[in-house]
């Protein structure tokens, strides 16, 4: 069983550090390949610790995204959502998946939370690159694996350390 003592701090510790990864992929126009690791984090937080982590985290998180992206605020918001919703409800099965099955669940998600979001973005006028978003959702599902054992690692020397 995991220790539960240092989640608030991991949680934080995650966000801020793919926060600023995500912050410099925009700042260097690297968008079009940069994995969407704010989207990773909230997926691994509510699937690693829904009693502490759940939807309005997820819409937290995409209203941060909104603000790092320079658009409408509360786009990213819904879509974050209802993927924290539709994880939190499934919970149980999504973790008994092996990775092949994991990664494609949640490549299903992020593509329908990134497209929502375009959704929401085009009806208030923002022109659409087309179906180019896709391409980072590809790259966000194939590092999944190894951004779940990433994360976890650093969660257990966390806990280590505190």
């Amino acid at each position: 069983m995991r220790d539960e003592s240092s989640i608030g701090f991991s949680v934080i510790a995650s966000v801020i550090l793919a926060g600023l990864l995500f912050q410099a992929a925009n700042a260097m126009e690297l968008r079009i390949v940069m994995p969407r690791l704010l989207e990773l984090c909230v997926c691994y937080w509510v699937l690693s610790s829904p009693a502490r982590v759940g939807i309005i985290f997820a819409f937290s998180v995409g209203i941060l995204i909104s603000l790092i992206e320079g658009s409408l605020v509360g786009a990213a918001s819904m879509g974050l959502s209802i993927v924290a919703y539709v994880l939190l409800h499934n919970i149980y099965t999504i973790r008994q998946l092996d990775w092949i099955s994991q990664t494609t669940v949640i490549f299903l998600l992020l593509g329908i939370s990134v497209a929502l979001q375009r959704v929401v973005l085009a009806a208030v006028g923002v022109p659409s690159d087309g179906l180019g978003y896709l391409i980072v959702v590809v790259i966000s599902a194939l590092l999944w694996r190894p951004f779940n054992v990433l994360i976890d690692t650093a969660r257990f020397r966390i806990g280590q350390l505190i």
